[in-house]
Parts: structure tokens; sequence; C-alpha cells
């Protein structure tokens, strides 16, 4: 494995694939960007702990055109003060805290009959409507696995746990609506 390096900056975004799906962080570091591929199991995090603004450090190593993150934690208060001064204007300024709207998971089942019966197009088409809204950055839009109703697909589950059946983008996107 190539030796790794810290890298402390801001988060400033996710990075995507092709497809849409969340691979890992935009982190900025004064003029310098870097584009950090996050395992598997440090993705959730950044919907669940991180905000746009939020200063970081991240246990990496290079590989091709972006970084490969090991790990990823908040920096401590006084560090990220120190850089905010240091880099001056050069860091963008973090989003206002969204103290009223907690953070909330609309689930779609991708797997299987739900594939089949439209759950991609529901899926993209709310996560185009989140990207789209500043609105909406409260709200994560996840591809689950079966919710064992196959013959009702596709199927949606909203924060409070109640499932919407048959579910077309139109319809997915009120619901949506109703979140901000």
């Amino acid at each position: 494995m190539p030796t790794g390096q810290v890298l402390k900056g801001q988060y400033s975004g996710v990075y995507r694939s092709d497809k849409g799906k969340i691979k890992g962080l935009l982190l900025q570091a004064g003029e310098a960007k870097f584009t950090v591929k996050l395992p598997k199991y440090l993705r959730p995090m950044l919907v669940r702990e991180l905000a746009p603004g939020d200063f970081v450090q991240v246990w990496a190593y290079p590989e091709d055109d972006r970084w490969r993150a090991i790990n990823v934690l908040p920096l401590p208060q006084c560090e990220a003060e120190m850089l905010r001064q240091q880099w001056g204007d050069l860091a963008p300024v973090p989003k206002p805290a969204q103290t009223s709207q907690k953070r909330m998971c609309i689930e779609v089942c991708t797997k299987g009959k739900c594939y089949k019966q439209g759950a991609r197009q529901v899926h993209s088409a709310l996560q185009e409507a989140v990207d789209r809204d500043p609105a909406l950055a409260h709200v994560a839009i996840r591809e689950t696995g079966c919710m064992k109703a196959c013959k009702q697909g596709p199927n949606l589950r909203l924060p409070n746990g109640r499932m919407l059946h048959r579910v077309n983008p139109a319809e997915a996107l009120a619901q949506l609506d109703a979140k901000r």
C-alpha cells in the first residue's frame, strides 16, 4: 500500500459517480482542491454527519487523478479556526445551519421487480430535485434493498416509516415538496 498523508481542509460537497452514486468527498485546502474517494463504510457519514463548510482531516493516499481515503475525522474547533484565518477569503463560506430542519432520508427500493417497474426513474427524479434545490439540503435519497412488497412496486419509504406503493416520479416529487 502506498504511503498516505493527512489532508486538512473544508468539505465542499460530495463526489458522485457517473450514475449519481456517492463515492467520496470534495475537499478544499486553501487554493488546492482534492477529490477523495471513500471506502463504502465511510460514505453514509457524508449525509449524516458532515455539512458543506465543515473542516475535516482525511487520511488518504494518492491514486491516479484523485485520493483514496482511509479515514475522515472532523477537525477540532481550534484547528479549524486557525485554517480559516490562514486561508482567509480562499475558504468557502459555510452555509448557515438549518436548525429548524433535521436531516431525513427517503429510501427507494431499487431491487428486482421494483427496479423493473420504474424505481430507477423515481430515484433519479428525487436525487435530481435534491441536488438542484438548496432548500432540500437536509434530505438524503437512498437506494435500498427489498422492502418485501414486490407486487406493489416501485416502493418508497418516508422518514416517518410510512411506505408508499406503486410510486411514479411525479408522486415521489410531490412527497419531496412536502419535506421542504
